[in-house]
């Protein structure tokens, strides 16, 4: 006779613990995606709120139909924009396939700067293009486009601080060996050093009403497209964040 009490009781303990991991990453999980739907979709939402307070505004000075419809049509195009971006972090966050089909970078490009034109131009930021119109990859166009505008917002406010004359940013497309490389170059307040391991973490930020989800979401977009997201110091100051992407074939 052996007693196996002892054992079966490490065996249920071990089980118990077991299924409290898994709970605890299930509950990771959805923080994380819960904040990664706010991120993303604060933007779409906050230019819904705009275009409908523009067309209230028309609509009280009795402007003509002609002037109110054109906001009503972007607020609808955003309220879509919204729901495509809740369909694709859950498709992502579900590590489904991505809906793949040739993208033209640049023109995606010229969207996420239109999303921030507002805060560009109130911050007085000269932005210069270098764009290659051969550049066009595989993939799905509302995840890389969120991924541009969250490089573009990031490279925004990092210059905060940088003198008004100094503000500017530099948005470069090339095709090299087979790949895509797009370059987004600020003159901001750089990397801090200490920080540098941790940027692409989720729910990491240095700033004070981030949330952290901005560059991981990127990096996310970046490697299901099976490219590379890296980030070097810019020698005129700031940060060049550089995404690597595989040429759509021909």
């Amino acid at each position: 006779m052996v007693d196996i009490t002892e054992r079966k009781l490490a065996e249920e303990r071990a089980r118990q613990q077991q299924e409290r991991l898994q709970s605890t990453a299930r509950l990771v999980a959805m923080g994380e995606m819960a904040s990664s739907i706010a991120h993303e979709l604060n933007q779409p939402l906050a230019a819904i709120s705009s275009y409908c307070t523009g067309a209230a505004n028309l609509l009280r000075n009795r402007a003509p139909a002609t002037d109110v419809v054109p906001a009503l049509d972007k607020a609808v195009e955003q309220a879509q924009r919204a729901g495509n971006v809740i369909r694709r972090i859950y498709s992502l966050a579900r590590h489904g396939e991505n809906r793949l089909e040739r993208v033209h970078l640049g023109a995606h490009i010229d969207a996420a700067l239109a999303l921030m034109e507002v805060d560009i131009r109130q911050k007085s930021i000269r932005v210069t293009l270098d764009l290659e119109e051969e550049a066009v990859v595989e993939g799905d166009p509302v995840l890389l486009e969120q991924a541009l505008f969250n490089l573009l917002r990031n490279a925004v406010e990092s210059m905060r601080d940088t003198a008004p004359d100094q503000r500017q940013i530099h948005i470069a497309l090339s095709c090299t060996d087979g790949y895509v490389v797009l370059t987004v170059a600020d003159r901001g307040c750089g990397i801090d050093a200490r920080v540098a391991d941790k940027l692409f973490d989720p729910l990491f930020t240095t700033k004070a009403e981030g949330m952290g989800m901005g560059l991981a979401i990127c990096r996310s977009v970046v490697e299901n497209h099976r490219g590379r997201l890296s980030f070097e110091a810019n020698p005129a100051g700031g940060t060049v964040f550089r995404i690597l992407l595989p040429m759509a074939p021909q």
